[in-house]
């Protein structure tokens, strides 16, 4: 059985992959409706509106850099 989906269209740049570019701002996605409720919560996205087509700002997402690699956290001393 599949999950369901619900559109969501961002409100912040979403990185999903390191080493690639976010989804830039006004995107329009179809996540899992867990993954939208947790976004939608912290206002990450909001919800689309049926036969939304989202507007991605492009002078915006060109100024994003892609996502960096993950460090480990410094080790605390004892």
């Amino acid at each position: 059985m599949a999950e369901e989906t619900v559109s969501v269209v961002s409100l912040r740049p979403i990185y999903e992959q390191v080493g690639k570019l976010p989804y830039p701002v006004g995107s329009l996605l179809k996540v899992p409706a867990g993954r939208a409720e947790f976004w939608i919560k912290r206002g990450i996205a909001r919800a689309a509106v049926a036969g939304e087509k989202g507007a991605i700002d492009p002078l915006a997402a060109a100024s994003l850099r892609p996502a960096p690699d993950m460090k480990a956290p410094p080790a605390n001393p004892s």
